[in-house]
């Protein structure tokens, strides 16, 4: 019989990216604040699985190594198109 030591997961991770030029001042602090932000509007783990949050001048990108937290849908409730974001899933 074979046995398996270590860690197993059966999450995945996810990344999005926004072009700022697409999104309003609004928006963008709503992603500034995205957990909070998500409990209020009754996202599913909003606070316990929050994104971590990357800001240039051109672009926000956010990753999470557990994808329970809906950025699609946070998006999409906070009124950003689904032109302005890119969502990969790995």
């Amino acid at each position: 019989m074979k046995t398996r030591e270590g860690f197993i997961s059966n999450s995945s991770s996810a990344s999005f990216i926004i072009k700022k030029k697409k999104i309003t001042e609004e928006q963008l602090e709503k992603i500034r604040n995205h957990a909070e932000e998500g409990e209020r509007l009754g996202i599913d783990n909003a606070k316990s699985d929050p994104w971590d949050i990357y800001e240039g001048k051109k672009f926000i990108r956010g990753e999470t190594a557990m994808t329970n937290f809906d950025m699609e849908e946070f998006f999409n409730k906070i009124g950003i198109s689904n032109d302005a974001y890119e969502i990969r899933e790995d």
